[in-house]
């Protein structure tokens, strides 16, 4: 099997050329502080308290209870909404972009594979959640984020560092959960229509609102492109989500979320490894759905529970024909492929107020997980005469975990720390512990909050890695990591704040490709390698003039690997430097009474790395900058049904610059979106 490597999403672990790739209880006074739902809905606030809440949001991936950033230890943050949709922005990877620490490598067109790492972990030890629901695939420990759109989010929450004592496997370097809007006040909906150049085409229509207890709000998109290669380079998507809040009452809650995602991309660079530039007929075809089900109820003012169970599957099915010029081995090359998997799994907690200030949570997760993995391809043999056959198998694990975390606030308020442990059980590796603590320290004379955390966490080796016919190793140990973190954030009143951070972590177990002279292709996976991470995020912030702001940030990382004899573990496609700026212009009453401009420029770069080359060996990758700007302005004319009218139009990679994120796979030219979004009510 050939063509995974081109898909790869981590090719530090490559093996040889076989490697798998309104009543009275109104939706508004209901009480709430769950990791899957939306900030708890809250009376009319006053604007200046409004402005301390962008300062200062809630959130709740960082401790699964509501909390402000401002009183969090740990390094969390937050783009919402509002942000996403001024900037234009459709998929959640594109968001990450601009995110300090974070790093997106996209192998291609949109739609193909794009890896996420966080402080220099690979994609499978970043743990994706989707409103609170894992969605890492097993096959890979890692999720396709290629095809995550943005329609329908609140908000997306992003936690560096190690997330192991809440959340379990996967969560090495960070967390990121994509969190679902919650449907409230009178209907509206909206119709957006875009299109440019490449035939690129995008549809989306939302609804949103609530009636008497029930809150409901959903989307439906669909996206697709030609893409910029001469063949073969088109993809689509057609994405669908939905939620319902259901108030029982004052202290009862039932939640309801889907979503749905039917993908295809054409793989022009499927065969890029072997030699052959493009393959006319490769194409990739996957499918996402996620249903969750959650009830929430107050016992009283000091004890909130709530469950939840979901079902999760995905499918990715390749189908690579033969076709002249794709001789590999000086035979046609074909395959096809399909890797279903399904989880179903549950959650339970509580969470118990002894006092202002002092909380606990207690909860306990269940997954299980299986998988069916099968190749039919014209090289599965890997001896001579190489010939065609099938490589497959089955997998299947329970996962279980329970967990503890205490909050304390000290002194007066003075002193915040958090600290906690979860005990994860595998059916197939056993135990492990993961504690963590963290502590802020607000000085509000100064307008500033001291942060520092430890944590621990640990990655499951995936399935392929454990069983992938002639390459998994079933003796494999889970992953291990320990990480330190600390900074300070300081507000210079509403104009200006800076926040500063340093991390070093460590993670023991690697698992890595090691040499084996009795495997057929004379290698496996193996726990062989230990890497170093050290780095500094900066991130500041200014308000230029009125409506005219200045963000950004910059990442500095050290990453070493302490490597075993013959092992290939080099820190793959991990720059060194990376950074982003965000300059945007908003500003109303323009030409109408009730009309908007907003024009922003956004700035990436990303530094030399080592990357793994066509001829399968090591080099250096040279930096590539990249520039996005977008341009709106919506009219406010009420007609009938009307109450806004917005047009718009977004350039992707302004300076169209030739470079590619990932050797073999160069990436997008110069793309123009324009459209009209019709807001309803």
């Amino acid at each position: 099997m050939l063509a995974p490597i081109a898909r790869a999403q981590e090719p530090a672990a490559a093996p040889s050329p076989a490697q798998p790739q309104a009543k009275s209880t109104p939706a508004n006074q209901a009480k709430s502080s769950t990791p899957a739902n939306n900030k708890a809905r809250q009376p009319a606030t006053p604007p200046k308290k409004q402005e301390a809440q962008k300062l200062n949001p809630v959130v709740v991936t960082a401790t699964r209870i509501e909390q402000p950033i401002g009183d969090i230890g740990t390094t969390i943050t937050v783009v919402e909404n509002p942000q996403i949709q001024e900037q234009k922005i459709d998929r959640v990877g594109d968001v990450l972009r601009q995110v300090p620490g974070v790093q997106v490598t996209q192998s291609g067109s949109p739609g193909s594979v794009t890896g996420v790492s966080i402080r220099g972990a690979t994609s499978a030890q970043t743990l994706l959640l989707v409103d609170g629901v894992e969605v890492n695939a097993g096959a890979t420990g890692s999720f396709g984020i290629a095809n995550l759109t943005t329609d329908n989010l609140d908000r997306v929450e992003i936690l560096r560092g190690a997330g192991g004592s809440l959340y379990g496997s996967q969560a090495i370097g960070g967390v990121v959960n994509v969190l679902s809007q919650e449907g409230q006040g009178p209907p509206t909906a909206s119709l957006t229509s875009a299109g440019g150049n490449r035939a690129t085409s995008r549809q989306v229509a939302t609804v949103s609102g609530a009636d008497g207890n029930l809150g409901y709000s959903g989307a439906l998109s669909y996206f697709s492109t030609e893409g910029f290669r001469p063949v073969n380079d088109n993809s689509d998507n057609l994405s669908g989500s939905a939620r319902l809040d259901y108030h029982l009452g004052d202290d009862t809650v039932i939640r309801g979320f889907a979503r749905y995602i039917a993908s295809n991309v054409s793989l022009p660079d499927y065969l890029v490894f072997s030699g052959v530039p493009l393959d006319p007929t490769a194409h990739e075809r996957d499918e996402f759905m996620l249903f969750k089900g959650e009830v929430e109820h107050h016992f009283g003012d000091n004890l909130l529970a709530r469950a939840s169970a979901f079902f999760l599957r995905q499918d990715v099915r390749v189908n690579a024909p033969p076709f002249p010029g794709g001789i590999v081995f000086g035979a046609p090359y074909f395959e096809t492929d399909s890797i279903p998997e399904e989880t179903r799994g549950g959650n339970a907690e509580a969470i118990y107020t002894w006092a202002p200030g002092f909380r606990t949570l207690a909860g306990f997760d269940f997954l299980d997980r299986w998988l069916r993995s099968g190749s039919f391809c014209s090289f599965c043999d890997p001896l001579p005469p190489f010939a065609a056959g099938v490589s497959k198998f089955n997998a299947r694990r329970q996962e279980y975990a329970g967990y503890v975390e205490q909050e304390a606030s000290l002194f007066n308020d003075h002193v915040l720390v958090t600290g906690g442990f979860r005990v994860d059980g595998n059916s197939q590796f056993g135990k492990q512990v993961s504690p963590a603590w963290s502590v802020a320290i607000p000085l509000t004379k100064i307008s500033t909050t001291l942060r520092g955390s430890y944590s621990e966490g640990f990655r499951a080796p995936a399935f392929n890695e454990l069983y992938y016919p002639d390459y998994g190793n079933p003796r494999l140990k889970p992953e291990i990591s320990s990480e330190y973190d600390g900074g300070f954030t300081t507000n210079f009143g509403e104009r200006a704040s800076l926040t500063a951070t340093y991390f070093s972590r460590r993670v023991r177990n690697l698992i890595v490709t090691v040499p084996c002279p009795t495997c057929i292709f004379g290698s496996e996976a193996g726990n062989a390698a230990r890497v170093d991470v050290q780095g500094v995020e900066i991130v500041p912030s200014l308000t230029l003039v009125k409506g005219l702001t200045l963000s950004g940030n910059v990442t500095v990382l050290d990453e070493t690997h302490a490597d075993a004899a013959g092992s290939t573990a080099a820190p793959l496609r991990v720059a060194k430097h990376t950074a982003s700026a965000l300059l945007q212009y908003v500003r109303s009453a323009n030409f109408l009474p009730h009309d908007r401009i907003t024009a922003s420029v956004n700035y990436n770069f990303v530094g030399d790395r080592d990357d793994i080359t066509l001829q399968s060996t090591v080099a250096n990758h040279a930096a590539y900058s990249r520039v996005d700007a977008v341009a709106s302005y919506a009219m406010g004319i009420p007609l009938r049904f009307v109450h806004n009218e917005e047009v718009f139009a977004r350039v992707s990679n302004l300076m169209d610059r030739h470079y590619s994120e990932a050797f073999g796979f160069p990436a997008p030219t110069i793309n123009v979106l324009a459209g009209v979004k019709l807001d309803f009510e």
